[in-house]
């Protein structure tokens, strides 16, 4: 799916050996075991969280005290850097969902949320909907629960005061921070649509194949007029000037080496202005 990291996997149960060898099961990430229901519940659900899935689902598979389940469902990053923190939230807030929609018969207990930065807190929000999105046309047996619960979390998101709120336009007075793994910058909305990157920020050296063209290019240029330098300790590329950048989303393709959303990655800076240290 465009404009994001998130990925599903679906397999009878019984094809777990036969899968073994899939690069997205040796990663971290949720996973969902599924099996029909009776009563007035379409399935029954338990969901999991695992730094590595196919250990874990072998763990399920040793100790195989359930034969009902019949279906596994899994969600990971296309990349890998899926947070132990946000794919835990994400397990939680999927476990809560599931269980408010009422047509699902969940194992699991409560939720707990793990306590996130409303920066990150974005970011899980938005990767759980995309694994909604997705559960919906590739796994069969969720499919609809995946569909009623997408639509139950809309209703919350724009109606409701239970989920996240939308995210206002970046506004040009304000100082942005952008926080990604080893990426750091800081950003002033311009008056157009453009985006003005201060100097110092900590660029990404490794591009993922996701970074538009047009990012690529950029950052190429960039290279090329030694505005953006190696640093040894910093473990990036430093800009060394300020730079204008023609969106949210592009200067935070330049900055992550990614396909990014540029208004859900620039977050309100909460330090001086004046003040950028790399």
């Amino acid at each position: 799916m465009g404009n994001s990291d998130c990925v599903v996997v679906t397999f009878p149960r019984d094809a777990l050996r036969r899968v073994a060898t899939w690069p997205e099961l040796d990663r971290g990430g949720v996973y969902l075991l599924i099996a029909p229901a009776s009563g007035d519940h379409a399935l029954r659900v338990y969901v999991g969280e695992a730094r590595n899935l196919l250990n874990r689902l072998d763990g399920h598979e040793r100790d195989r005290t359930d034969p009902r389940y019949i279906q596994i469902a899994t969600i990971t990053s296309a990349d890998d850097q899926l947070r132990e923190d946000v794919a835990t939230y994400v397990e939680q807030r999927l476990i809560w969902i599931l269980q408010q929609s009422g047509i699902v018969d969940v194992e699991n207990r409560c939720p707990a949320y793990p306590p996130l930065p409303v920066d990150v807190c974005i970011v899980a929000e938005r990767f759980l909907r995309d694994a909604l999105l997705l559960l919906g046309p590739v796994e069969p047996l969720a499919g609809m629960v995946a569909a009623t619960v997408a639509t139950q979390e809309r209703l919350r998101q724009f109606g409701g005061k239970q989920g996240p709120q939308p995210i206002a336009p970046l506004a040009g007075d304000q100082l942005y921070e952008l926080k990604r793994d080893n990426c750091h910058a800081f950003a002033i909305k311009s008056p157009d649509r453009g985006m003005h990157v201060l100097a110092g920020a900590r660029v990404a050296t490794d591009v993922h194949y996701t970074l538009p063209r047009r990012s690529a290019e950029l950052r190429q240029r960039l290279l090329a007029d030694g505005s953006l330098v190696a640093s040894p300790a910093a473990g990036a590329l430093v800009l060394i000037r300020d730079i204008d950048v023609y969106s949210p989303a592009g200067a935070a393709n330049l900055v992550t080496g990614r396909r990014m959303d540029g208004y859900h990655s620039w977050m309100p800076a909460q330090i001086d202005r004046g003040r950028h240290d790399v």
